[in-house]
C-alpha cells in the first residue's frame, strides 16, 4: 500500500512538473514573486503596499482603505543618463490580487499600454524606483540595499 501511495505522489508531482515546463518554458506564462523587502512610498509617506515582480516587470499595488490601484511597470533594460529605467502604465479598475505568486499570461493581469491612456516613465532614485501619477503624487517603491 505505501508503495502505491509513492508511485502515485511520485506521478502527480512529474505531472505538475511537466505541465509548469510546458508552460513557462516556451515563454506561455510568467510569473510575478512578491517582493518582501520592498517598501512603497507616497509623496515620502510610507503606506501599505506590496511589488510583484520578475526580470521584465512588476506590479507595484498601494492597498490605502479606499484608494487601492494598482500600476505595471515595464523594465527597459537599461538606466539611461537621466534615470530612466522604463515605463508605467496604470492598470485601470484592476488591483492585484495580495499572493505571493502571480501568474502572467498574454490578457492577465489586464494593465494595457494604451497610446490614449498615456503612460509615465519609470526613474531610478538612489534606491527607489519612482513615478509621478496623473492626480501628480509620486509613488515610490524603495529597495532596502
Amino acid at each position: 500500500m505505501t508503495k502505491r501511495r509513492f508511485l502515485f505522489a511520485a506521478l502527480a508531482v512529474f505531472l505538475i512538473v511537466l505541465a509548469i515546463g510546458w508552460l513557462v518554458l516556451p515563454s506561455r506564462v510568467a510569473y510575478f514573486i512578491l517582493e518582501k523587502r520592498m517598501r512603497v512610498e507616497v509623496n515620502g509617506v510610507p503606506v501599505e503596499g506590496e511589488l510583484l515582480g520578475n526580470r521584465f516587470s512588476a506590479i507595484v499595488t498601494i492597498r490605502e482603505v479606499g484608494k487601492k490601484h494598482s500600476y505595471q511597470f515595464f523594465y527597459a533594460g537599461d538606466v539611461d543618463k537621466v534615470g530612466d529605467m522604463g515605463s508605467v502604465v496604470d492598470c485601470g479598475q484592476w488591483v492585484a490580487p495580495h499572493i505571493p505568486l502571480l501568474l502572467q499570461t498574454l490578457n492577465y493581469p489586464p494593465c494595457t499600454r494604451l497610446p490614449e491612456d498615456g503612460y509615465c516613465s519609470l526613474m531610478l532614485r538612489g534606491h527607489s524606483m519612482q513615478f509621478v501619477t496623473k492626480d501628480h503624487s509620486t509613488i515610490s517603491v524603495i529597495s532596502p540595499d
